[in-house]
């Protein structure tokens, strides 16, 4: 796929899973989800109970590419009932190596707020 002359194009993510996440749970086991940012379009995994510290998801999405726009956000949660839900990291996928190759099947690292 050349990198320019992609607006509009589809963009398919699979979001496989988690390994080593922070743990934020006390007693139980976390329920982690991930959102997906990019441009102003945001996606969200279901949320996997009990998932711990590695939550599997296998969930598509297919987002319309932006041109210019080369990189996904992505930001990892730990869903609560009666509380907010509690930030477990964030970290940005460039998309240069699925755009030009057509595929990218690597695993990227996530910030914590403590880096």
């Amino acid at each position: 796929m050349s990198i320019s002359g992609i607006q509009g194009l589809p963009l398919e993510i699979t979001v496989v899973g988690c390994y080593n996440l922070d743990d934020k749970e006390w007693i139980s086991r976390q329920d982690p989800y991930v959102c997906l940012e990019y441009g102003s379009s945001k996606y969200r995994t279901k949320t996997c109970t009990d998932g711990g510290k590695n939550p599997t998801f296998q969930e598509k999405f297919v987002l319309p590419l932006i041109e210019g726009l080369r990189e996904l956000n992505v930001v990892v949660w730990n869903s609560h009932t009666l509380t907010p839900d509690e930030f477990i990291g964030s970290g940005r996928i460039q998309l240069h190596k699925a755009l030009s190759q057509g595929f990218d099947d690597a695993a990227w690292p996530l910030q914590t707020k403590t880096g």
